[in-house]
């Protein structure tokens, strides 16, 4: 049989019935809505968070290179060069490397080995560069001591409790941190443990200005991680690791510990991933409404056949197959679903373009999406116009006259 014939027949059949066919198509335009409106929101969303995460238009990807040592407290005691001039020279030459630096992840916090009242002791230091935490007497650093480099000093009472009898005796007091002396401007309560079972194994934990740091200590800053800027043209992912293999081979401290990687597109990639993970879990809970829909394509595929079995027993006594009549009736039932599967994604991009206004991101036009909607609608009208259609053709002509 001609398809065109095919088609006009199933074109025509659904006009005979507008009504029963327009209430039918709404319930698949409302799944189909639903579904491209999450779809493209998640997607768009799910660009702004990458787009956020990679560097702007003109800018290079950087890959982060970190060694860490197989004995954490060597690593904490060591003044050894994690990465030293030979291992960067030698990463420098590696295909696909525009340029290397050191930086140091523990840019927050620092410590010192400082004697007071004739004990040692091993204090932890937090870089402050706004404001600090609250103190019982004196003051909190702030942001003009960070702006000034002010060698002052907040400390916790238990560090100095044995050599000044109340904390506002030990304002203006100094402190040596290192080889420099710092000025005691603040006294925090310290840690609660500080005076309890704990206490001598637990680092005392001071503040200071983070500029103030840099300017004094920069000799004791340990630097454990590389940062290289990749060409354009080469793949993150291959620089960082024939960097990480080169090290293993030949870097200075590999007898001491391993070399990891991490690169933005591998963040990229598993975020995208789990984005459009949730994406899709979110719209087939919303598809869930055209399974009811296509409850509703079987109901009226099964009252249209009832009422057109003289329609089927006329076809069937002048030669039509069973094949053929199970075609029509299944393509009234596809052509029914998409059209209303491409009227629901338009309703979905309408929705999705105006919840833009009020988004932080835009959503437009997706061919995934659109695929997705009239595939979907499509697979809707197949599936649940089979039974009806196949009932239709099984229908012999002695029993319909």
């Amino acid at each position: 049989m001609n398809p065109l014939v095919f088609f006009k027949g199933a074109w025509n059949a659904l006009l005979k019935n507008k009504k029963r066919s327009f209430l039918t198509m709404i319930g698949i335009v409302i799944g189909i809505a639903a579904v491209s409106t999450i779809m493209s929101i998640g997607r768009g969303f799910e660009n702004y968070v990458l787009d956020s995460l990679n560097p702007d238009e003109g800018e290079l990807l950087t890959v982060d290179i970190q060694f860490q040592a197989d004995d954490p407290d060597w690593m904490l005691e060591t003044n050894e060069d994690l990465f030293t001039d030979m291992d960067m020279r030698m990463i420098e030459n590696v295909h696909g490397v525009q340029s290397v630096e050191t930086i140091n992840i523990n840019s927050e916090y620092a410590s010192f080995d400082t004697t007071i009242d004739g004990e040692e002791n091993y204090l932890e230091a937090s870089l402050i560069e706004d404001s600090g935490s609250p103190v019982v007497a004196g003051r909190s650093l702030d942001s003009i001591d960070n702006e000034r480099e002010n060698r002052v000093v907040v400390v916790p009472y238990s560090l100095i409790e044995s050599q000044y009898a109340s904390e506002e005796a030990a304002l203006g007091k100094g402190v040596s941190l290192g080889d420099q002396l710092y000025t005691i401007v603040g006294v925090s309560e310290g840690d609660v443990d500080a005076s309890g079972i704990l206490a001598g194994f637990l680092p005392q934990e001071i503040e200071i200005p983070k500029s103030s740091y840099n300017r004094y200590h920069e000799e004791d800053t340990i630097e454990d991680q590389i940062s290289i800027t990749v060409a354009r043209g080469s793949l993150p992912s291959d620089v960082a690791e024939e960097s990480v293999s080169l090290l293993e081979e030949e870097g200075t401290m590999r007898d001491r510990g391993t070399y990891t990687h991490f690169d933005m597109s591998a963040l990229d990639d598993g975020l995208s991933q789990v984005l459009r993970g949730i994406t899709l879990f979110i719209a087939s809970v919303a598809g869930i409404s055209l399974f009811i829909a296509g409850i509703g394509v079987m109901n009226m595929m099964y009252i249209s056949v009832s009422e057109r079995t003289k329609e089927i027993g006329i076809r069937r006594a002048l030669g039509a197959s069973q094949k053929s009549i199970r075609a029509q009736f299944v393509l009234e039932g596809v052509m029914m679903t998409s059209i209303g599967g491409i009227f629901g994604y338009l309703f979905g991009w309408l929705f999705s373009s105006i919840a833009s206004f009020f988004l932080p991101f835009s959503t437009g036009l997706d061919l995934f999406t659109i695929l997705v909607s009239i595939g979907v609608s499509a697979l809707v009208g197949l599936i649940f116009s089979y039974a009806p259609a196949n009932a239709a053709s099984k229908k012999e002509i002695i029993d319909i006259l």
